[in-house]
């Protein structure tokens, strides 16, 4: 073979190598392509499924969130606060009955679960006697929440703090001893004891005390209020609201309230039913106002002016009352309602109240 010849062979044989080579590099690269291409399929199908995933869950949440919405108002309708009707027409025929207006009544009403309430001559200023005791004890209990003072903390007694009434204040302590809270609040609000709540006042100041008072109410009270025991009814049931609305901080201060009087006012016709209130009685004035517990919650205030046997009068208002919301309440178990035995066991208690009460003459400074 010529070297022309054998030099051509060896160029073939290299194009050959090359050439395969070639092919080689060319499939490695087109699968290397299709694994890239592959992950970036598989990369963009799952950001699409989390995406997918991501608007299911969030269409879930708002679906959750719309029903809770909607669930929530339907188990808790708006209710709008209406005049009880029948309350007014009742209160109505008990004022013809008993030659009862404007210058020798007034009254609230209000059911806290179905909002209806009825007012009469709310404005008008009166004497309110021990009334005032109320919001007095609450102040302490404020001061006690805050820190300020302790039940245990005591407080000194003045030879002006005296004043007749009920309680065990005067009898118990002579002039110049240190009195321990806690006994002054409780005689205060169960025996309605005058010297008591002097005692309580005076450690504020008279002017101090009525004008912390004020915060109880959005009622727009006259110079008076701060220099006299005057008030009105917007007032009294503003004080009562508020003492409702914070019964767990108020939680003694109701007790206290329950074990009041015991069966006379507005308990006097209600024996099955607990009754948080504080009565009254200066000067002609004769008042009492509370919490009743029946089917549903009531508040209810009744001051009067002038009025002869007003202790009958107000304990069957306080029936009449009940009767007029119980007969269109709901029927529900009512806890609040006390058992025969209950009765009983404070039969001893109430008995010693009344004692106490009757008969009595008493202020509210």
């Amino acid at each position: 073979m010529s070297k022309k010849g054998k030099h051509s062979k060896e160029k073939e044989n290299k194009f050959k190598t090359h050439y395969k080579i070639l092919i080689i590099i060319v499939s490695i690269l087109v699968i290397m392509g299709g694994i890239i291409l592959c992950t970036i399929a598989i990369n963009n199908k799952n950001d699409k499924n989390k995406e997918s995933e991501k608007n299911i869950e969030a269409g879930m949440e708002e679906s959750i969130e719309t029903s809770a919405t909607e669930m929530a108002e339907i188990e808790e309708p708006i209710i709008e606060e209406t005049v009880d009707t029948n309350i007014e027409v009742r209160i109505n025929e008990i004022m013809t009955k008993n030659n009862l207006d404007e210058n020798n009544f007034f009254f609230f009403y209000y059911n806290l679960e179905e909002k209806k309430y009825y007012f009469y001559n709310e404005n008008t200023y009166f004497t309110a006697a021990s009334a005032i005791k109320v919001p007095v004890a609450m102040l302490y209990y404020d001061k006690i929440e805050a820190g300020e003072i302790t039940l245990s903390d005591t407080l000194l007694y003045h030879s002006d703090d005296y004043e007749a009434g009920g309680g065990s204040t005067a009898a118990s302590y002579k002039v110049e001893e240190r009195i321990p809270l806690s006994y002054l609040l409780e005689q205060t609000i169960v025996n309605s004891d005058n010297t008591a709540l002097n005692i309580l006042i005076g450690n504020i100041g008279y002017r101090k005390c009525k004008e912390e008072l004020t915060k109880y109410s959005d009622t727009e009270l006259p110079e008076d209020f701060y220099t006299s025991n005057i008030s009105n009814v917007s007032y009294y049931y503003d004080v009562l609201q508020y003492l409702y609305q914070n019964a767990e901080k108020y939680s003694e201060l109701i007790s206290y309230m329950k074990r009041s009087s015991g069966g006379i006012y507005l308990k006097a016709n209600l024996p099955q039913y607990e009754v948080a209130h504080k009565y009254g009685s200066y000067d002609g004035y004769v008042h009492d106002y509370g919490i009743i517990y029946g089917k549903n919650t009531y508040l209810v205030g009744v001051f009067t002016k002038g009025i002869q046997n007003a202790s009958d009068l107000i304990a069957d208002i306080g029936k009449q009352v009940v009767e007029c919301a119980e007969a269109e309440a709901p029927t529900t178990e009512n806890t609040n309602i006390v058992s025969s035995q209950e009765k009983n066991q404070t039969e001893e208690t109430n008995k010693t109240n009344e004692d106490n009460v009757a008969n009595k003459i008493e202020t509210g400074e």
